[in-house]
């Protein structure tokens, strides 16, 4: 399905150009329409309207060569929400009216009656828009639905929905509150035996008066609470009509309510500030190791510290034992560090340590030491002693940094991911060449730069929904002292390693610019996709740099896309959110290229605004004869759809993959099949 824009497109059935012209003037001068195509009757009705997008249908009921029964029957089939006004003359209009109307007309207007035309056009224009607006609200509210269900699988607090006193579904968090390992087991149970006696006329009275016509009685509790093994624990109950899949229910939360730990250790607590105060005394310090321009002034080691275990100790010993337990686990921590670094709680089970000066076999032989000392108290019931209380990942922050909630996200999912890292910001990059071939290729491109000799070459972004605008991707060549003609791949590894990516990409985007600006002075649509590196993007100062650029060429914002690859985003995705803000200020496209390796793709959708996703190369290489390329393509474009997000496949290598794409729905391909990257701006035939 096209995606509509804001200037509304009619499609006029008539016969005669001329009319379609009178037609489209009448509704120009009331600033009502620009756009127009017309057909000569009711052949193809559908194809147009699917492929070109339309929002209003004007039928010429008083050409004669115009069918108005064929168009009417054809419309009704349809079942479109593009309305339909029928234009008949005078003599003509009762007659007209009564099967115009059941056939789904709007409206039937004389033939020389522009004022009646003008109104009845702008009526169902901003009908049409309201309509579409309920729709895309409607998904946006399923949308949300689904977020808060996923939600409560991973928040804390225990959640519930509850219809009759029966529980019919309820999150891990909540089975394990009440010691279940199963939902299943929680499931099976009724509410009121999960609550003591002296609570369950409360918990009655709660569910007689719960209303689902009035989503905003909130009612609060503090209940208690019973376990199998007849253990009690005092809980605040917060409970809400609400829905479950259509059907009107309670939903309850459950929080336990901590009571003051008797332990001689939690009472002498250590002086680290507890989370969220934790977390922000993490960053607070990551930002002293960074200058204005997010250059490292001091570099660092960046350590994140789980306490794996302590999931299974609380389920055994219960909450507020294990919490006794955490805070001893702390104490030690505090102990082991010492004064080597700065060390912060910031999760229930997790603790953030910034060092200073550490290189890799420093970063590599302390996550050793914390893992083999950092350990539980001996009275935690853990099965295998054997196995580290903790998981630690690290890297090591060098250079230029992202932000520091990307700094300590990126600690955090090596620590999950059960593995060490070290890339001097976040994330792995690619096997370097030998030292002596790397520094001939450091000298190349530095050459290049002082000579003048990279080159842009093109490859164009073709529509497969009638986009009329001319979008090409730029890629970069380089020549080296002997005229060799370098690619990309020859050299951007070694540009990231040895620091001049961000020369690259300058050179890159300011040449763009001038491309752009030359091309459309001569009459030429030109819209050209740029990537940016992760070290420039985390440059702060590039947005006006691009600025300036634009300036100097008198360029448009919207005439460049800038694009970044899906794995840099989900390493950098506070710096990126602030970035793309800022970028579509000054009207920038924003795009991600590789779409489609992160298991939740969805996820980079809702947190930023982006207007293409460019979706990696594997799915198309085969697709014609992979069904299970097929089914995860057709996933990924519909739901660049639902964000209303333009889709591009790249890598495409033959022709029987565009039958594919085109059924997909996606809206633009580019690879060596279609075009081969040039130096020219055409598209070749």
């Amino acid at each position: 399905m096209p995606t509509h824009s804001q200037q509304p497109t009619l499609l006029i059935i008539t016969s005669e150009t001329s009319e379609a012209e009178r037609l489209m003037a009448t509704l120009r001068e009331a600033r009502l329409a620009e756009r127009s195509l017309s057909i000569p009757g009711a052949e193809h009705l559908d194809k147009v309207i699917a492929e070109r997008g339309c929002d209003l249908i004007l039928c010429c009921g008083y050409d004669r060569d115009v069918e108005v029964d064929k168009v009417l029957t054809a419309y009704k089939r349809l079942k479109t929400d593009v309305p339909l006004i029928l234009l008949a003359d005078p003599d003509q209009w009762e007659t007209e009216a009564a099967r115009a109307r059941r056939a789904g007309a709007r409206d039937i207007v004389r033939r020389a009656d522009p004022e009646h035309l003008r109104l009845s056009v702008a009526r169902e224009l901003a009908d049409l828009k309201a309509r579409r607006a309920a729709e895309g609200l409607k998904a946006r509210l399923r949308q949300c639905e689904q977020s808060a269900l996923r939600l409560t699988e991973v928040t804390r607090a225990g959640v519930a929905f509850v219809q009759d006193g029966l529980h019919i579904e309820v999150n891990p968090a909540y089975a394990r509150l009440f010691g279940q390992v199963s939902t299943e087991d929680v499931l099976a149970t009724p509410l009121l035996d999960l609550f003591a006696p002296e609570h369950h006329a409360a918990i009655r009275d709660l569910l007689k008066s719960s209303d689902s016509s009035a989503p905003e009685t909130v009612t609060l509790l503090d209940v208690g609470c019973l376990r199998p093994d007849a253990t009690r624990f005092e809980a605040r109950l917060l409970a809400s009509p609400s829905e479950f899949e259509g059907e009107p229910c309670l939903r309850l939360i459950l929080q336990p309510i901590e009571t003051t730990p008797t332990c001689a250790v939690a009472a002498a607590r250590a002086d680290m500030a507890p989370p969220p105060a934790g977390l922000k005394a993490l960053i607070t310090e990551i930002e002293s190791h960074i200058d204005e321009q997010r250059l490292v002034t001091r570099p660092f080691a960046i350590f994140f510290i789980r306490v794996a275990k302590i999931a299974d100790v609380m389920h055994d010993m219960g909450l507020s034992i294990g919490l006794e337990l955490l805070d001893e686990f702390s104490d030690t921590l505090s102990g082991i560090v010492g004064g080597r670094g700065f060390l912060s709680r910031v999760s229930e089970d997790g603790f953030g340590l910034v060092v200073d000066g550490l290189d890799e076999l420093g970063a590599q032989a302390l996550a050793a030491e914390l893992t083999a000392q950092a350990r539980l108290p001996a009275r935690a019931a853990v099965q295998d002693a054997t196995v580290p209380d903790c998981q630690i990942g690290y890297f090591l922050v060098s250079d230029r940094a992202s932000a520091p909630e990307d700094i300590i996200n990126a600690a955090y999912r090596l620590c999950i991911g059960h593995r060490y890292a070290s890339d001097g910001a976040a994330g792995e990059r690619e096997t370097a060449p030998a030292e002596d071939e790397e520094a001939a290729i450091a000298r190349k491109i530095e050459y290049a730069l002082r000579n003048d000799q990279l080159k842009l070459v093109y490859q164009p972004i073709i529509s497969l929904m009638g986009d009329s605008q001319e979008n090409y991707s730029v890629l970069l060549r380089l020549f080296d002292e002997d005229e060799n003609l370098l690619e990309a791949k020859d050299f951007i590894g070694t540009a990231i390693r040895r620091g001049l990516i961000e020369e690259l990409d300058k050179w890159t985007i300011r040449s763009a610019i001038e491309v752009i600006g030359r091309q459309r002075r001569a009459g030429q649509g030109l819209s050209l996709f740029i990537t940016l590196s992760e070290d420039t993007l985390r440059n702060p100062n590039i947005v006006l740099w691009i600025c300036d650029c634009l300036r100097e060429f008198d360029v448009r914002g919207n005439w460049l896309t800038i694009q970044f690859q899906e794995d840099i985003v989900v390493g950098n995705l506070a710096s990126i959110s602030k970035l793309v803000e800022t970028l579509h200020k000054i009207k920038c496209r924003v795009a991600i290229n590789q779409f489609g390796a992160t298991e939740r793709p969805e996820m980079l959708l809702q947190v930023l605004a982006l207007d293409f996703v460019l979706i990696r190369p594997a799915l198309a290489q085969g697709l014609a004869d992979d069904g299970a390329k097929q089914q995860r393509l057709l996933q990924l474009a519909t739901l660049a759809r639902e964000f209303n997000v333009k889709s591009v496949v790249t890598g495409v290598e033959d022709a029987r993959a565009l039958t594919v794409l085109w059924t997909a729905g996606v809206d633009y391909v580019q690879g060596n099949f279609l075009q081969r990257p040039s130096t020219t701006l055409e598209v070749q035939t």
